[in-house]
């Protein structure tokens, strides 16, 4: 009997990075992976994503039902929160496995993530160590990274800062991205006749989330961000913002925008394969997407970020960032037909990327440490680290 990891799915932003290694820990002898899934992969407003697992032939053992279709407030979140902490609590209890292998930064994760805490279940978290200071999400990923007990990371400076915290050198481990290990797989030439556009026909993708930090309330963001929009003379692929506080505010207005403009296209959920292809084909986005930090990169796509929601996370050269301004917004998109020829995009170049991701996850998570020892965290004092 293999090791018996539980992999945690709630949105479309963690599926992306936790699909290829489900895949690759369903076909290994040395672990017997278990998935939960739910949050909003089940919800209307984001595309049913729960279809995705279906297409891609992953069974999900456990479905966790929290979210409503209205949830907008910090309170409706609050409460949907502690719906998905008590069903956790009951199936982890049950199910009893030997890891709960968590990813990302979103609050969806705490659920699960406190439900084994207080189970004495070990945690394997990847995303840790990362900075986006503009965003609660950032406050997220640091109570995640100190509740888990192994820790995989995207990037080295992401195991300094995890070190730096009070980690033990042996419990944090680079991997890499594991979203990109599939990425330049999915490249579909004909992905604007997929999409419904005109053929041939240039298209920009735009994603922008609701985010706390901002100066400007949820509702002037979504504002913010249909006139920065509207100075895209381009067909624009929209993709649905996060259930996080507002995005029901903002997916009302994105609604009401397209059906005003006819080269506006809103998709709840492109699915992996589809967006990527997009990215591929598209001129550039616009948004404060961490797909623009993560994964852009890769097809030498240029990127306008607005906003804070990234702020101080590591990005490539194919990234120009933006106030909350029209007028620099307007000056960026000015700026794109040079940065698209410049080398720095035809090179690629993306630090996320670590050739053999997927063998580092798949090796920690077949890990021989005895479960009291990872259980038994010890703070390494930084001041003794000097």
């Amino acid at each position: 009997m293999g090791q018996k990891v539980c992999f945690v799915s709630l949105s479309r932003s963690d599926y992306t990075s936790l699909r290829p290694v489900i895949r690759a820990a369903q076909t290994d002898d040395q672990i017997e992976a278990s998935v939960v899934a739910g949050g909003s992969h089940l919800l209307q407003r984001f595309g049913n994503s729960f279809e995705n697992f279906k297409r891609d032939g992953i069974k999900v053992d456990h479905v966790v039902d929290f979210l409503n279709e209205q949830d907008n407030s910090e309170l409706d979140i609050a409460r949907a929160y502690g719906r998905a902490f008590r069903d956790f609590v009951e199936y982890l209890d049950s199910s009893r496995p030997d890891l709960v292998f968590i990813l990302g930064d979103r609050w969806e994760m705490l659920a699960p993530a406190t439900a084994a805490s207080l189970l004495r279940i070990p945690i394997v978290h990847h995303s840790g160590g990362d900075i986006t200071q503009g965003s609660q999400d950032n406050q997220t990923r640091y109570a995640l990274s100190v509740l888990a007990h192994t820790h995989l990371v995207a990037l080295d400076e992401h195991r300094e800062r995890l070190l730096h915290l009070g980690e033990e050198d042996w419990r944090v481990i680079s991997v890499g991205e594991p979203a990109l290990i599939e990425i330049t797989q999915t490249v579909s030439n004909d992905i604007a006749r997929e999409l419904g556009l005109k053929p041939e026909a240039p298209f920009v993708l735009a994603t922008y989330h609701p985010t706390s930090f901002e100066a400007m309330s949820f509702t002037e963001q979504v504002q913010f961000f249909v006139a920065a929009l509207d100075l895209v003379e381009l067909d624009i692929v929209l993709t649905a913002p996060n259930p996080d506080p507002g995005s029901n505010t903002f997916y009302k207005v994105l609604q009401e925008y397209v059906n005003t403009h006819a080269n506006v296209h809103l998709f709840e959920n492109l699915g992996s394969e589809r967006y990527y292809a997009a990215m591929n084909q598209a001129e550039f986005m616009i948004g404060n997407s961490s797909s623009g930090i993560w994964e852009a990169p890769s097809f030498g796509l240029p990127v306008i970020n607005l906003g804070r929601r990234q702020q101080d996370r590591l990005r490539g050269k194919n990234v120009i960032d933006v106030d909350l301004d029209l007028a620099a917004v307007k000056q960026a998109i000015a700026q794109i037909e040079d940065l698209k020829v410049s080398d720095v995009l035809r090179q690629k170049h993306n630090p996320y990327v670590k050739e053999n991701t997927l063998e580092l996850v798949l090796n920690a998570l077949k890990t021989d440490v005895p479960r009291e020892r990872l259980l038994a965290k010890v703070f390494v004092d930084p001041l003794k680290r000097r």
